[in-house]
């Protein structure tokens, strides 16, 4: 995570490397268990319990971003550490599904592996840097009292085990606002193009349960339009975010100095993109049973997946930008509230009229954005504003 003074310049112009690329492959696999573990239980307990899964998982990438941020981490031990965090990831995730039930232990144990791994990365990372050292050591005892609370919670029974996993996540949240950020440093692009990643990987899920609930009547023509619309709504979330993210975001990171870009970056990606990447897993989940079923209404919780999923993405990415550069996106504001709107219509309408109502909501926010600034593109574009 931190790196030494006179590497700074360096540091701020690293790229991704294919070694994070690689370890993020776990998180692909854990997001769509998130799913999985919502679907096996669609109920408010089955949201709840994906919600508190998500939030754990989250963290734990966070904790690794910021490890990465600045440092490549070359050399055989730190590589074999993490390519041993990868592996207790991937057990977590095979877990995750049952993390509230007979697996519990299994998840909470792999889990704590995985931060264990991260603190001794954390080590290696901070020897001969003081200040940055003394920081990493006084977040340790929040790295670690989380997880613990994990295992803790796989020997108790329901509601005490939920109330665990809630504690071990306000613990995880706190600790980088408890410590501060002083002696953290951050590589803007590199930042920026991590966080842009995992958008993808969850946008990626999305795509894939799309596939997932068209599989078995796909030769239905209902069925060929719900896929067509399921991705050109998702296809909309990517144009909101990455219309902006690509330069706005890096060049604000870069204007920030010292303790204000630490925070700005935990603030505007470690926190802020938590809620970013829950309305694409909800989103996720409720297209999924949309494409299966696009000749029926929606339940009320598939109905609040779908089109509140959509909605809370519109309205996380007011709240980043306006953490960010302190700009109030009323575009996507209305975008967020037509979508929570279309939850009322997606219960008594069939799920392919839901999914136009959406994608038309998707496409009026682009098509106002590129009529309001007809010089942005999604790649390489100025911020908008």
């Amino acid at each position: 995570m931190p790196s030494a003074e006179h590497a700074q310049g360096e540091a701020e112009d690293r790229s991704v490397g294919t070694l994070e690329l690689f370890f993020d492959l776990v998180f692909v696999y854990a997001m769509s268990q998130v799913t999985a573990l919502v679907l096996a239980d669609v109920s408010w307990a089955g949201f709840g319990h994906g919600l508190l899964a998500l939030t754990a998982v989250w963290w734990a990438w966070v904790c690794y971003a910021w490890l990465t941020n600045t440092s490549a981490h070359a050399g055989p031990l730190p590589r074999t550490l993490i390519f041993l965090a990868m592996a207790a990831m991937l057990v977590a995730a095979v877990a995750l599904p049952q993390a509230f039930g007979t697996r519990a232990w299994v998840f909470g144990l792999a889990f704590l592996a995985v931060r264990l791994i991260h603190v001794a990365l954390l080590a290696l990372g901070v020897r001969g840097e003081a200040g940055v050292g003394s920081a990493a050591l006084r977040l340790v005892p929040t790295l670690l009292t989380g997880p613990a609370l994990l295992v803790a919670a796989a020997f108790v029974e329901s509601p005490y085990r939920e109330l665990l996993w809630v504690l071990a996540a306000v613990i995880d949240f706190s600790g980088p606002l408890l410590v501060g950020t002083a002696g953290w440093q951050v590589a803007p692009s590199y930042f920026v193009e991590r966080h842009g990643q995992v958008v993808i990987i969850a946008l990626g899920e999305a795509i894939v349960e799309v596939g997932a609930g068209a599989q078995a009547n796909l030769a239905r023509p209902g069925v060929l339009v719900g896929v067509v619309l399921a991705v050109l709504i998702a296809a909309g979330l990517w144009w909101s975010y990455f219309g902006y993210i690509r330069t706005g975001a890096q060049r604000r990171l870069q204007g920030a100095e010292g303790h204000d870009r630490a925070r700005l970056a935990r603030d505007s990606y470690s926190y802020l993109h938590l809620p970013l990447v829950a309305g694409i897993v909800f989103f996720a989940l409720g297209v999924h049973e949309a494409v299966e079923g696009v000749d029926r209404s929606l339940p009320l919780l598939p109905a609040l997946a779908l089109a509140g999923g959509v909605a809370l993405f519109f309205v996380a990415d007011v709240g980043y930008r306006w953490r960010d550069h302190h700009q109030l996106a009323t575009d996507r504001l209305l975008a967020g509230a037509a979508s929570a709107a279309v939850i009322a219509l997606a219960v008594v309408v069939p799920a392919l009229a839901t999914l136009a109502a959406l994608a038309v909501v998707c496409a009026a926010q682009t098509g106002w954005e590129l009529w309001r600034r007809p010089e942005i593109g999604p790649v390489g574009g100025p911020p908008s504003g």
